[in-house]
């Protein structure tokens, strides 16, 4: 078996550990369809939604790209609604639905809107900062039918990770609610913020520590500009910082940024097999690209999911991160956003004119 077959398959089955779970059989079936659909048929389907059910958060974060989508003026998604596009997206093989924030454990209607996501025939993910999840907050959680539980850490040093998430004693209190999540039986996460300044710093070296003493997977989540980083090009990544991120994903499964994450080829999986809802049902090919080429109620998913799929920079799998590492595509349209009075941007203005990307 060559290299990439045998880095395929572990990657591969380290992603059906996290997704097995024995209670959940029409998961299991859900899911090997759609490991047969992409390595047998070559059609990977789309894998992941993601919703972000509200901006609302308990930190202060000094990355935090929600900022810019928040809408006062908007109506919120309704759990009936967020039915509607769960259906859809299911329709288009997504097995694994996600809930972030701003804080979704904050939200009210995060139980209603897990019910609705049909969680007994999916993989349901929940992006956290930690800090919340008491003893009872995670018993609840299980009974929604929560599987995954990512969880932010962005150092090993705790003020560190204070000052970054802009509240003191946060770091404590995430740590304590890992290891809470871990005996309760979650699969967890750890999604870390990389920047030129920390990926070689003792911070990220002492979370690489942790999250393999514990047998758990550790996320990069790599810097971009957007929301309240827009013009911090000091904290982009270098291509040699990218480099030794390829090295450290490449020699450990534990390690690795969302390009591993795929079903299929390894690269930027955005529009092929992620999509991100904002709350008022914007479909954006990620939280980062702040991009939207429909409205989810407005406008069947499957047409909205095409119409990316025809932009010749969302058809296939871009070795690099597109909205951090791309500087054309930063150059030519992304930056397009960064003046805007309004976010997300429609896709007919972020890509007009349209220039080819070069292959």
């Amino acid at each position: 078996m060559n290299i990439f077959l045998k880095d395929k398959w572990t990657k591969t089955l380290l992603n059906l550990r996290y997704a097995f779970r024995v209670h959940k059989p029409i998961l299991t079936l859900r899911l090997f369809y759609a490991v047969f659909s992409t390595w047998i048929l070559r059609r990977p389907p789309l894998r992941y939604v993601d919703f972000a059910i509200d901006f609302a958060c308990n930190l202060r974060c000094e990355h935090c790209f929600a900022v810019a989508l928040i809408d006062s003026n908007r109506s919120k998604m309704k759990p009936k609604d967020y039915r509607y596009v769960a259906k859809q997206a299911m329709a288009l093989g997504t097995v694994n639905f996600s809930f972030q924030g701003g804080e979704p454990l904050l939200c009210r209607d995060l139980p209603d809107i897990i019910r609705a996501c049909s969680p007994h025939k999916n993989l349901i993910s929940v992006t956290t900062n930690g800090t919340l999840l008491t003893q009872e907050k995670l018993k609840t959680l299980r009974s929604m039918g929560v599987d995954i539980l990512t969880i932010s850490l962005d150092s090993s040093i705790a003020e560190e990770h204070d000052s970054f998430r802009g509240v003191p004693g946060s770091f404590e209190r995430t740590v304590a609610g890992i290891d809470r999540a871990l005996e309760h039986g979650f699969r967890v996460t750890i999604g870390t913020v990389v920047t030129h300044n920390s990926i070689l710093k003792k911070g990220i070296q002492g979370l690489i520590s942790f999250t393999k003493s514990r047998k758990i997977l550790l996320y990069f989540i790599l810097p971009v500009p957007a929301g309240k980083w827009i013009s911090e090009n000091d904290m982009m990544l270098t291509t040699e910082d990218l480099d030794y991120i390829d090295k450290i994903t490449g020699e450990c499964p534990l390690i690795r940024t969302d390009l591993q994450a795929n079903l299929g080829p390894s690269g930027c999986g955005a529009a092929k097999e992620i999509l991100y809802l904002t709350p008022y049902g914007d479909v954006l090919p990620c939280p980062f690209m702040h991009i939207e080429f429909g409205n989810a109620l407005r406008t069947p998913l499957a047409d909205i999911r095409k119409s990316m799929l025809d932009n010749p920079w969302l058809n296939h799998y871009h070795n690099r991160c597109l909205v951090s590492s791309d500087q054309k595509f930063v150059g030519e349209h992304l930056a397009r956003t960064f003046t805007a009075s309004h976010l997300p941007m429609p896709a007919e203005q972020a890509f007009y004119p349209s220039l080819k990307p070069q292959r």
